[in-house]
C-alpha cells in the first residue's frame, strides 16, 4: 500500500512539473518565509516541536505554485535500552530529522482573500538516531544515520496580513524516514513579482 502510494505522489508530482512545458511558467525567487509547527512521529517517538523555512519559486503552470523547503524536528526521550549482549537498561534516546525539498501546491480559486491550496512534493530525509544507556556502571551508546526520498502531501491556507506578508496554516504528512503528520502556522515574506 505504502509504496502504491508512493508511486501515485510521484506520477502527480512529475505530471505537475512537465506541464511547465504547456503552460507559461513563471519561475523566480518570490518569497521567503518560516514555520512552526507540532509534529506527530510514528511509534515509540513522541510528540514534538518543528520547525522549518520554505521559498516561494513562482508558478510552474495556471494555480501550481513551486517551493522548496528545509523541515526540522528533534525529540528526546527516556525509553528502556536494550545493550546487546545484556538484559535492558534505563536510557535515552533521540531522534531528529532534516527533511530538504520540493512542493508543487494547487491554489483554488475562491471570492475571499483566503487562498486555500492542497500539494505534493518530493525530498531528501536524514535522519538520525541515538540512544545511550548505563548498565551496571558502565555507558554504552550508539547510533545509526540515514538518508532516504521521501515525499509528502499538504494542504493548507494563505492568508495576506499585509501587502508583503501572509500568514500560513498548514497540514502536512510526510512519509520516509520517521513518518510524521505535522501541523504548521507560519509566515511568507513576499519580494514581488
Amino acid at each position: 500500500m505504502r509504496f502504491h502510494l508512493a508511486g501515485a505522489v510521484v506520477c502527480l508530482f512529475v505530471i505537475t512539473v512537465c506541464s511547465a512545458a504547456f503552460a507559461k511558467s513563471d519561475i523566480g525567487f518570490y518569497g521567503i518565509g518560516g514555520k512552526l509547527g507540532f509534529v506527530m512521529p510514528e511509534d515509540p517517538i513522541e510528540s514534538t516541536f518543528g520547525l522549518g523555512i520554505q521559498a516561494d519559486l513562482g508558478t510552474v503552470a495556471k494555480d501550481v505554485h513551486l517551493s522548496a523547503l528545509l523541515d526540522f524536528w528533534k525529540k528526546s526521550y527516556d525509553e528502556e535500552v536494550v545493550v546487546p549482549g545484556f538484559t535492558a537498561a534505563s536510557g535515552e534516546a533521540s531522534f531528529t530529522e532534516i527533511v530538504i525539498g520540493a512542493t508543487a501546491k494547487y491554489f483554488f480559486q475562491t471570492a475571499s482573500q483566503i487562498e486555500p491550496y492542497a500539494g505534493a512534493g518530493l525530498g531528501f530525509t536524514i535522519g538520525r538516531s541515538k540512544w545511550e544507556a548505563t548498565y551496571q556502571g558502565v555507558k554504552h551508546e550508539g547510533s545509526h544515520s540515514d538518508t532516504d526520498l521521501g515525499f509528502h502531501l499538504l494542504g493548507g491556507v494563505e492568508y495576506p496580513l499585509s501587502p508583503t506578508v501572509n500568514g500560513i496554516a498548514e497540514a502536512k504528512y510526510h512519509l520516509d524516514g520517521a513518518d510524521y503528520f505535522g501541523i504548521y502556522v507560519g509566515v511568507m515574506y513576499l519580494l514581488g513579482k
